[in-house]
């Protein structure tokens, strides 16, 4: 199909349309699509959809259930769907506008999951100090309402990563890694990064705004900073590369890691212990640091005299 045959091409408007299309397309389409998905739940789980929206973590399975489905839900119908639509508007010709047309080769793609490997010291050192956040007096009201969703947050996490066999570890991997990361990326780096790009004509501001929405739209306040370190990451893997599977990779690994630890180490002792191996001892997250910048240096000067066109 070329681009004369589309009924609506997305390229002949200005960059910020672009943008506020491609908003109106995530938010309406998907909450839209989001609820038809909760509907078709409450159809075969026999239950009411506000009973389905307001379910909590707790010990009940079929709260589990429910939770996971919800989640997957979310990433497909907010992030996936909207992503490949607004990437087939913004396409030119028979070019992939997401750079997902080929796959690394196999030296960038062991250097990615090195690289997502070691910054995970980075981020749990980084998650540490940004735990230790307070503010003013004045603004308690905000911090208790942060804390609240930080421990909810948390609380989901607990649950959704919980696994009695390997059965429940390659479900939890597909639900809490392979899902999110593929739908993440094609979002954040692959839509909003690109198009920002259009808007400043400057991948490094595109990166840094798409960034701290990565890290805001989680809303964990106090673990902003090891996501906004994490967004960097992918951001400039993929600008260096122009392929969005070495940014897919990346983070892959960096939530499969600690889905399978916590198959062995509960997932609060995981958290605990991790924190307390960094805090003893600087070098752990140092090290890995040093040689997450060189992995990074390499992706820039093995792509710097590539053309890679960011912006589509």
């Amino acid at each position: 199909m070329n681009d004369r045959s589309r009924l609506f091409d997305l390229n002949v408007y200005p960059p910020v349309i672009q943008l506020f299309i491609s908003a109106s397309i995530v938010i309406i389409g998907g909450t839209l699509l989001f609820y038809l998905f909760v509907f078709a739940g409450s159809l075969v789980l026999g239950k009411d959809m506000s009973e389905i929206l307001s379910i909590q973590p707790g010990a009940n399975s079929d709260e589990g259930f429910i939770l996971k489905y919800l989640q997957v839900s979310q990433q497909v119908a907010l992030f996936i769907i909207p992503a490949i639509v607004i990437a087939m508007l913004l396409r030119q010709g028979n070019k992939s506008f997401l750079k997902t047309d080929r796959f690394p080769g196999s030296i960038p793609l062991f250097m990615v999951i090195m690289l997502a490997i070691l910054i995970l010291p980075v981020t749990i050192y980084t998650g540490m100090l940004n735990s230790r956040m307070t503010l003013p007096g004045w603004l308690s009201g905000v911090e208790n309402w942060m804390r609240t969703k930080e421990n909810t947050a948390s609380d989901l996490t607990g649950l959704l990563i919980k696994s009695r066999g390997i059965g429940d570890l390659m479900i939890n991997i597909s639900i809490l890694a392979v899902i999110p990361s593929v739908a993440e990326e094609l979002i954040f780096r692959g839509i909003l990064q690109q198009i920002l790009c259009r808007i400043f004509k400057s991948g490094h501001i595109a990166i840094c705004i798409t960034a701290i929405f990565f890290s805001a739209v989680h809303l964990q306040f106090y673990g902003f900073l090891p996501r906004l370190i994490l967004g960097l990451s992918f951001g400039y893997l993929f600008f260096w590369s122009g392929n969005l599977w070495i940014a897919v990779v990346a983070h892959f690994i960096n939530n499969a890691i600690p889905v399978m630890m916590s198959h062995f180490i509960k997932w609060n002792d995981l958290s605990d212990k991790a924190s307390d191996m960094v805090e003893k001892k600087v070098l752990i997250p140092l090290v890995p640091a040093l040689l997450s910048i060189g992995i990074l240096y390499y992706f820039w000067s093995e792509y710097r005299n590539k053309l890679v066109e960011s912006a589509g």
